[in-house]
């Protein structure tokens, strides 16, 4: 049986999920990735519509996609034109949080780098990942 992972993309460096699940095939994996992901979602759909659930099958290329816009059923009065356009607007979003979050990522390694190698204290880890990215 193959074991399906599921990656939470939410604009920042997102949740991987290392374990895993044990389910009998795709169809299983995106019914359980669309639980996770209203569970996720679940009162506070608004803050949330941006994110998006990856699903990798035995740890290989991702096989779905999932966008919480896409499934928000505090979405569902709308056109179905509107929401697409909605979804849309909400993955530009998340892309747009992830590019921000690297830039500060790379704004911090640059500083945490001078720093070093002028022999100062520099922030070494932030939010448990290491400042300077090893090669």
């Amino acid at each position: 049986m193959p074991i399906y992972t599921f990656d939470l993309r939410d604009g920042t460096e997102g949740v991987e999920d290392r374990i895993g699940a044990d389910l009998p095939d795709r169809d299983a994996a995106l019914r359980y990735a669309h639980e996770v992901a209203l569970e996720l979602m679940s009162c506070r759909e608004a803050k949330t519509r941006c994110w998006r659930l990856d699903v990798y099958e035995d740890h290989g290329p991702r096989i779905i996609e999932l966008p919480f816009a896409s499934i928000d059923p505090t979405l569902d009065h709308l056109d179905p034109k509107l929401r697409r356009s909605l979804a849309s607007l909400y993955e530009r979003q998340r892309l747009l949080k992830e590019a921000i979050h690297s830039a500060r990522s790379t704004v911090h390694e640059s500083r945490a780098l001078v720093a070093r190698s002028r022999g100062k204290p520099y922030l070494a880890v932030r939010a448990g990942k290491k400042t300077i990215r090893d090669n």
